[in-house]
């Protein structure tokens, strides 16, 4: 708009001695005084961790061997029993489906037990020795199965519910001396170890919750985060969501996310928003960020915005120079706005253009329906093209007066994507696409200019292998 306002105004370089205005006369265009209350704002982000890295630290934890209370030493249940074992695990088999973690591994043991003869509670006989696994002869193998219940609760606390699910033993022990099976005894000490194990690990994992590591974060969403030249955001969230774990393909994976009412401004004011901590809430995984963002500026940081744009821009047009020095936008009254360019190069002057601009939500256009314009210049060429103004410069600019938001969002999408795509600190980095961007609400109020977008996205945030 600007360049065709330009070329047909600057076709000389001769000078008047007075300075010369024109002017056509606006047009009323009636627009609401207020802008609809928009929906909820979801933001889901889904993060994904190496699985490879959890499990080594999860093998860390659980005891690579089980064993008799004094072993190597004989444990004594009844004065003519004594006996050892010793159970050594495999490393684990981990599955995770909807919060429910199942641990599997296989093992090997060995027995040692010897009988006697008692009299009054004493032994009065030698102890006869049988076992399973020793010297020459291989370890039995035993498969065993832990699962966990994972559940997580509004006061940010984290809660398992863990329990042993099988213990099958591939291989008998039969002590021939003894004329019996040993194997379910044995069974039985490992998973009295196992239940106190899954006792424990739940009482720890009770204990703990991430509400003083969530506080920081959540408290600054409150506040205004700088995104560079474009404002400052508050998320505001209302509700914190965590999804369902989930473990594919070495990866585990969950959702977290938050409903919230988002807002962009131009007040650099990092007052944070008084709030309350919100809830916790246990939900079913769901990606993607449907987000509706009230947007509101004042015409100093607009004109900020257009003046890192457009100070020193260079157009040339049939050999003619314009270089725009200075752009300047304020309140007009009645929801209109009033640019000021001031312009140089082969012509040197003043454009004043104002109107009410018009949101097409379907065709994502701005219209000026009711524009109106005036040049100041000392060029003697007005006084020659005030018919032009009157006729031509006024069918170019009425009606047709508008910017292509779609065009300016389609350009401007590979630098959005890119900014979804990067490290955010070392070992995490993220992926993302926008979607859409749809501007659905528009109004010029008397200190600020709202806006109104809708953006639709997806989020990963992924942990490097490796990395801390």
């Amino acid at each position: 708009m600007f360049v065709s306002f330009f070329t047909l105004s600057c076709s000389t370089t001769k000078r008047a001695s007075t300075t010369n205005t024109t002017t056509v006369p606006a047009t009323h265009v009636y627009v609401a005084d207020t802008l609809p209350a928009l929906p909820l704002s979801e933001i889901n982000i889904r993060l994904k961790a190496d699985g490879k890295t959890i499990l080594a630290k999860a093998d860390s934890l659980v005891p690579k061997q089980f064993t008799s209370d004094v072993w190597p030493n004989y444990s004594q249940p009844t004065c003519d029993f004594r006996y050892k074992y010793r159970f050594l695990r495999s490393g684990l088999s981990v599955s995770c489906i909807n919060n429910k973690i199942g641990v599997k591994f296989t093992g090997n043991y060995q027995i040692s037990g010897s009988r006697c003869l008692c009299t009054m509670n004493k032994p009065v006989s030698p102890w006869i020795s049988g076992s399973c696994g020793f010297g020459s002869e291989p370890m039995r193998r035993v498969n065993i199965s832990v699962s966990s219940q994972l559940s997580f609760s509004p006061d940010y606390h984290i809660h398992t519910l863990t329990k042993a699910e099988k213990l099958d033993a591939t291989d008998k022990c039969y002590v021939s001396v003894f004329s019996s099976d040993v194997t379910q005894q044995v069974l039985d000490s490992i998973r009295a170890s196992l239940v106190s194990f899954c006792t424990t690990l739940d009482e720890t994992i009770g204990g703990m919750n991430f509400k003083t590591t969530a506080q920081p974060a959540i408290e600054k969403s409150y506040g205004k985060t700088a995104i560079g030249k474009y404002g400052y955001l508050s998320i505001n969230p209302t509700i914190i969501r965590i999804g369902q774990l989930n473990y594919i393909k070495d990866t585990f994976s969950i959702c977290v996310g938050t409903i919230c009412r988002p807002e962009l401004t131009s007040d650099s004011n990092a007052k944070t928003n008084s709030f309350s901590f919100p809830p916790l809430q246990a939900t079913d995984n769901k990606d993607g960020i449907s987000l509706y963002l009230n947007a509101v500026y004042d015409y100093a940081f607009i004109s900020k915005l257009l003046n890192d744009t457009l100070r020193n821009k260079v157009f040339d047009y049939k050999g003619r120079t314009i270089v725009i020095k200075e752009v300047d936008v304020r309140n007009a009254g009645n929801h209109q706005v009033e640019f000021r360019i001031d312009f140089a190069g082969s012509n040197k002057g003043r454009i004043y253009l104002r109107g009410t601009p018009v949101l097409d939500t379907a065709k994502q256009s701005i219209t000026i329906p009711d524009i109106s314009y005036s040049l100041e210049s000392g060029d003697l060429i007005l006084k020659i093209a005030k018919s032009l103004f009157k006729n031509k410069i006024r069918k170019t600019l009425e009606g047709k007066s508008y910017l292509d938001i779609a065009a300016l969002i389609k350009s401007n999408t590979p630098f959005i994507d890119s900014s979804l795509n990067k490290q955010y600190i070392v070992g995490i980095t993220s992926a993302g696409q926008v979607n859409q961007v749809k501007l659905i609400g528009l109004l010029a109020k008397k200190d600020v200019l709202q806006a109104q977008l809708y953006v639709n996205a997806t989020l990963s945030m992924i942990s490097v292998p490796g990395k801390k």
